[in-house]
């Protein structure tokens, strides 16, 4: 375990941070309302760069800059603010090395946020009590024999479980099988479960990311190599003694879903959607779960607490890497970075789910993670390899979505900070402050 430690916070001036207005459509927004008061910040998780590039690197690749670190940036989305759309606050944490990778997926009521630094087996914490404030409590690296912590998400009991992707090993670290393993909030195990099975290769089991059902004693995870692009298994854990009761093959598509009309050049894995699952979310029921895959398919799975539960294909979204969702009431918005997009679903059947809406991105956006506020009627958006973070409302009563009229983009390319120079911030995970 890494010692805690603490960083101070940096307060900023932004050399350039655009508001761009996008694609917003003409005319007032939809009436929304408030039975929440409205998040004062975003809390965005980058990764710092240089801004020097060495041509002819394209601009926006990792490859052309000097990482100068992981850093968590506080964006004021206060209306009426005079720093709102800025960078207030900014602080780095204990790694200089690349990147930035996943959050936890909303922030949770005591505050603490998780956030991983993946490749190199790192997941930082940070207190963001204080609105506008981040503050580094520490980081942890291992639970026992397991490395490489992925996904994380909150118990009742306060506790954190989290996947991990494979052994802590110094001579082969991050080997498969990973496992599920239940933390304190300061990043100490508790207990871990691996998640080899008998049924199944070991080398393609890595737990990715997970969905917590406490009603049913239940815990589904799915199973996707970071870095290795292998991956077609769910499991179902009890959660009460994280006993792995069952390792499901995902089923292919059928022939009618059209992922044969995909391109399907060396390396694609566009045209099978089964392959690599990626974020599992439950429905209101508490006994559904829909799977999405990094193929662009949708699944659904049920019969989650009995002897044999089933998963079933039950949509498909064009091209491949879609990446992290948002299941707010009935509705499911998937990013669909091949549509330059975020894509509705309504799910009040979930086995015949139906598309509502469709909002496009100017280029180069390459839709990538996506977080709802607590109160479900606004969206955050950040962009694989990109710099910008997007601001997206939806529609509780339609499913409509729509650029935020007020602050529809925020653009970190290039934010000054105090004795360390001018860097451009390359965001993954964001979530909004707890109003």
């Amino acid at each position: 375990m890494a010692p805690p430690s603490s960083t101070p916070s940096y307060r900023l001036r932004v050399l350039t941070l655009a508001l761009l207005a996008g694609c917003v459509p003409p005319g007032a927004q939809p009436a929304e309302p408030r039975t929440h008061a409205a998040p004062g910040f975003l809390y965005v998780w980058t990764t710092a760069l240089d801004t020097f590039m060495r041509p002819p690197v394209p601009p926006d690749t990792i490859a052309s800059r000097r990482v100068r670190g992981v850093v968590l940036v506080a964006v004021d989305i206060r209306e009426g603010s005079p720093t709102s759309g800025r960078v207030v606050s900014v602080v780095f944490a204990d790694s200089s090395e690349c990147c930035a990778h996943h959050t936890e997926h909303a922030l949770e009521p005591d505050g603490v946020l998780f956030a991983n630094n993946f490749w190199v087996g790192r997941t930082h914490r940070f207190d963001l009590r204080a609105p506008g404030e981040p503050r580094l409590l520490g980081a942890f690296t291992t639970a026992g024999p397991f490395g490489y912590p992925h996904s994380f998400a909150r118990l009742p009991s306060g506790n954190v479980l989290a996947t991990f992707q494979g052994r802590a090993s110094a001579e082969a670290p991050g080997t498969p099988p990973g496992a599920l393993v239940e933390l304190r909030r300061d990043g100490t195990p508790v207990r871990w479960t691996s998640a080899a099975m008998p049924e199944a290769d070991s080398a393609a089991l890595r737990p990715y990311s997970l969905e917590v059902l406490p009603g049913l004693d239940r815990v589904v995870t799915t199973s996707f190599g970071m870095g290795t692009s292998e991956g077609v298994h769910v499991q179902v854990w009890r959660l009460s003694d994280l006993s792995l009761l069952h390792t499901l093959r995902i089923p292919e598509a059928p022939a009618h879903a059209g992922h044969d009309a995909h391109a399907a050049g060396e390396g694609s894995h566009g045209e099978v959607h089964h392959r690599l699952p990626g974020e599992p979310r439950a429905l209101a029921d508490g006994r559904t779960v829909m799977i999405g895959t990094f193929t662009c398919g949708l699944y659904r799975l049920t019969g989650i607490d009995t002897p044999a539960p089933r998963l079933e294909f039950v949509h498909a979204f064009p091209g491949q890497n879609c990446a992290v969702p948002a299941r707010v009431g009935r509705w499911w918005v998937q990013t669909v970075p091949a549509l330059r997009a975020l894509v509705t679903l309504d799910l009040a059947d979930p086995a015949r789910p139906r598309e509502v809406s469709r909002l496009v991105f100017a280029a180069p956006a390459a839709p990538h993670w996506l977080a709802a506020d607590p109160s479900g009627r606004r969206l955050v958006m950040s962009s694989a390899r990109g710099v910008r973070v997007h601001l997206v409302r939806l529609d509780a009563a339609t499913g409509a979505l729509a650029h935020d009229a007020s602050l529809p983009t925020i653009d970190l390319s290039r934010v000054e900070v105090p004795g360390r120079g001018t860097l451009r911030l390359m965001p993954h995970g964001v979530v909004f402050n707890r109003p």
